[in-house]
């Protein structure tokens, strides 16, 4: 393979900016928000143990609304600069769930339009809750979060639904990430929740086969859909009636897609997949009866605290091992907006890969 082929395969699309019905608003909203930010973290110490070196790229877990507790820990972190913006020493990977249970997901969005100006480089995954923003009954009614941000997009013409819809239609919402490690040697992929082998096999791929590969397949699958999605949400909104059932199909007839279709218990789309069986309130820590590939995992979806870990208070991620040490999961969803509260004050949480807990 050429040097240019290889390099190729390592460029994935960088995230793009999101639209709203009231911009001006949430532009006061959100920087009202960060000024009291400013003062509230002169109170708080970046932490140096927590930092990164230069050049490593930086996951950032399911934010569901908080922009506190997101900017909170990327400072404690060393990430941001006086402005509490990103420096651009980084590449940084949003691992999805940007929306519900806190009630500023519209500021976070706004915040990451922002970096996206100040060209920093940013990709973001597409998670479950993007996805339930697709999912309405025939009245546009959200089936499955009906949470303040689908809700209020009701009578905002569905703006963000739209956004949505565009930025998965124009591939700057991804299916996956991979990256090379910087401080070892070896690939990461970055997804919403996790890889099986049998997402490789659908995509026409072997078992462990190239990563880079499965990514791009896997991103143009999703791209597909959501130029499919998006051309009939178009149509319909002429016509002031969305058929979503219709709307959905591309998404509806492939597994990898699917939030509904399971198989042994297990969710089959990488965006909704659980450890265990998904009735558990407690997710189970052995790994061993799912066929992972042999690779390095960076995920969200699943809060480290929903682990039955001996009674652990969990504020780091955790690393688990199948059975014969060669496939990892990194979980990094730390819980953001789980705590969320009016007051600025959040619990500490690391998102540090170095410092990530491993259970084998």
């Amino acid at each position: 393979m050429t040097q240019s082929l290889k390099q190729s395969k390592k460029t994935f699309q960088t995230a793009g900016k999101m639209q709203y019905a009231d911009s001006v608003l949430i532009e006061e909203k959100t920087n009202k928000l960060i000024e009291k930010l400013k003062e509230h973290l002169k109170t708080i110490k970046k932490d140096p143990h927590l930092s990164f070196s230069n050049g490593e790229t930086v996951y950032i877990p399911d934010i569901h609304g908080d922009i506190v507790h997101m900017i909170t820990t990327l400072y404690r972190h060393g990430l941001l600069d006086s402005d509490l913006n990103l420096k651009k020493t980084h590449d940084y990977i949003f691992l999805g769930d940007f929306y519900d249970r806190g009630q500023n997901s519209d500021c976070v969005d706004f915040w990451v339009n922002k970096q996206i100006e100040n060209e920093v480089k940013i990709y973001r995954l597409i998670g479950n809750h993007e996805m339930a923003f697709f999912e309405r009954d025939p009245n546009g009614y959200p089936l499955i979060f009906p949470a303040q941000d689908s809700v209020i997009d009701i009578n905002n013409n569905y703006q963000v639904t739209e956004s949505l819809l565009k930025n998965i239609a124009d591939g700057e919402i991804l299916a996956a990430y991979v990256a090379d490690d910087k401080l070892q040697d070896f690939p990461i992929l970055y997804i919403h929740s996790f890889a099986i082998n049998d997402d490789f096999i659908e995509l026409g791929l072997e078992k462990n086969s190239d990563i880079y590969d499965f990514a791009h397949k896997l991103n143009e699958r999703l791209k597909e859909h959501g130029k499919f999605a998006y051309d009939m949400f178009i149509e319909f909104k002429k016509t002031n009636r969305i058929d979503w059932k219709l709307m959905m199909k591309s998404f509806t007839d492939d597994p990898l897609f699917n939030m509904y279709s399971k198989k042994n218990d297990i969710n089959t789309s990488f965006i909704w997949r659980r450890t265990g069986i998904s009735a558990l309130k407690i997710y189970p820590t052995n790994l061993d009866d799912i066929d992972i590939p042999n690779v390095y995992q960076i995920i969200g979806h699943t809060p480290v605290f929903s682990f039955k870990l001996s009674n652990l208070e969990i504020n780091m991620p955790i690393t688990l091992t199948n059975k014969e040490k060669m496939g990892k999961i990194q979980f990094s969803d730390v819980g953001f907006g789980y705590h969320f509260k009016e007051e600025l004050d959040r619990p500490e949480v690391i998102i540090n890969k170095k410092l990530a807990l491993l259970i084998e």
